[in-house]
């Protein structure tokens, strides 16, 4: 019975705390911000500007809006993705923001503000983030692990991530034995993490991914990332 009750109030915590992110965001709209159980930055950000990106549809069609008004340059910026919204919806949107931040300008941000995607940790049941500081987006190529071979300096692992299937250098994996799998590869060598991803996954699965290579220490990840 306490089980259950504990289960049952860890729900209404995440349910209300989805509701309160919407309500803050944009009285409304509202923003289904990704749950997923990984661990994650669960400090407080006290300097930091709310970016709110919405799905609607309309005429049939999913587009993606921006709500930005409250960004300031000098702050943290964390994002509020919905979490139903396809990649390629919300990889122009992140493009423009990320250039328009990181353009000189009178207003830089300062060396301790970073940007951060948002979720609830289902476990918790507490708002967490994933930090990020820039992202390149390819969209004219594809990696293959056989790039790096003559790479004698770092061990280079390409993930290749789509609607289907997660394989690192070619070889399947199992999504929640990302991190084991890794350990299993782990060198002398630092080892930097390639992605490249199916445009139509949705932003949930995107970030699930991100959180989990988050939480691997043994790893570089790189900050272009390549988009089929």
């Amino acid at each position: 019975m306490n089980i259950l009750k504990k289960t049952n109030m860890k729900i209404i915590k995440i349910l209300l705390l989805l509701v309160l992110i919407a309500t803050i965001g944009c009285t409304k709209k509202t923003v289904q911000i990704p749950v997923f159980s990984v661990p994650g930055i669960q400090d407080t950000i006290y300097d930091n500007s709310q970016i709110w990106m919405f799905l609607e549809v309309k005429d049939g069609d999913t587009i993606a809006t921006l709500n930005r008004k409250n960004s300031i340059s000098t702050t943290s910026w964390i994002f509020n993705i919905d979490k139903k919204l396809p990649m390629h919806l919300v990889i122009p949107h992140l493009e423009k923001l990320i250039e328009k931040r990181e353009k000189p300008s009178l207003h830089q941000k300062d060396e301790d503000d970073f940007n951060y995607f948002s979720y609830v940790d289902s476990d918790s049941g507490l708002l967490s983030l994933v930090q990020f500081d820039v992202i390149y987006f390819d969209k004219n190529k594809v990696l293959n692990h056989i790039d790096f071979a003559k790479d004698t300096i770092k061990k280079h692992l390409v993930l290749d991530y789509n609607t289907n299937q997660l394989t690192i250098n070619d070889s399947l994996v199992p999504f929640n034995n990302l991190n084991t799998y890794i350990q299993k590869l782990s060198s002398t060598m630092k080892m930097k993490v390639h992605l490249n991803f199916d445009a139509n996954i949705k932003y949930q699965n995107y970030l699930e991914l991100k959180a989990q290579l988050q939480n691997n220490m043994e790893i570089e990840l790189d900050t272009i990332e390549y988009v089929y």
